[in-house]
């Protein structure tokens, strides 16, 4: 299938002309923090037990929005003999009803005979990184909580949730026309240290003093 990274064509750059691999057209990142007005220096319950109950008590979080990273459809073979793989042809509406589903796989294409491969001699009609795969939303809360118990000792407890909806987050689907799984997405994404994008949780308490 030669190396991708090179232009398909070297004479004709123009082939290659498109959107950038990171071309994320639209995110929207809102962190926020609640103090919540209770407990001992607040509005509300204030006095007594009940004030240092609720003493410390805030929420935060972040959410994150953005729309997917682009890609272009592969064809396995080198239609333009320049030792490149081409592009295929869109002949149809990848997203109009059709059958293509296997089970514990999402669909991302559902019409794979929207797409065909180029005569020889040509390049595929296809431009580079023409689709744009899945999107990402994705929420990320904690709880924290500080309780004075003398002068200069506090004990602070928190509790964070990574993806409090697990909502999930898919990777990019099969962009090779002739595999089996083609317009499919096998997998979800992970986290920057590795770990599934699925909700995760911990708790911590600390002793400052």
């Amino acid at each position: 299938q030669g190396n991708r990274t090179f232009p398909r064509n070297s004479r004709n750059l123009a082939q290659d002309y498109g959107n950038s691999d990171n071309d994320v057209r639209h995110i929207a990142v809102i962190n926020y923090l609640w103090e919540v007005p209770l407990g001992r220096g607040k509005g509300y319950l204030n006095t007594g037990v009940l004030g240092r109950v609720f003493e410390g008590m805030q929420f935060s979080g972040i959410t994150t929005a953005q729309t997917g990273f682009p890609f272009e459809i592969r064809c396995p073979l080198d239609t333009q003999r320049t030792g490149i793989a081409a592009w295929c042809d869109q002949v149809g509406n990848p997203f109009a009803s059709g059958s293509n589903s296997q089970p514990g796989l999402k669909t991302y294409f559902s019409n794979t005979a929207a797409f065909a491969i180029p005569n020889f001699g040509g390049p595929g009609n296809i431009g580079r990184n023409q689709f744009h795969g899945p999107g990402f939303v994705n929420f990320d809360m904690d709880f924290g909580k500080k309780t004075k118990l003398t002068e200069r000792v506090n004990l602070e407890f928190r509790f964070e949730c990574y993806n409090i909806f697990n909502h999930p987050h898919f990777q990019q689907p099969d962009n090779l026309f002739t595999d089996s799984n083609f317009g499919l997405i096998s997998a979800t994404a992970s986290r920057p240290d590795s770990t599934t994008s699925a909700r995760q949780m911990q708790v911590a308490l600390k002793l400052n003093f």
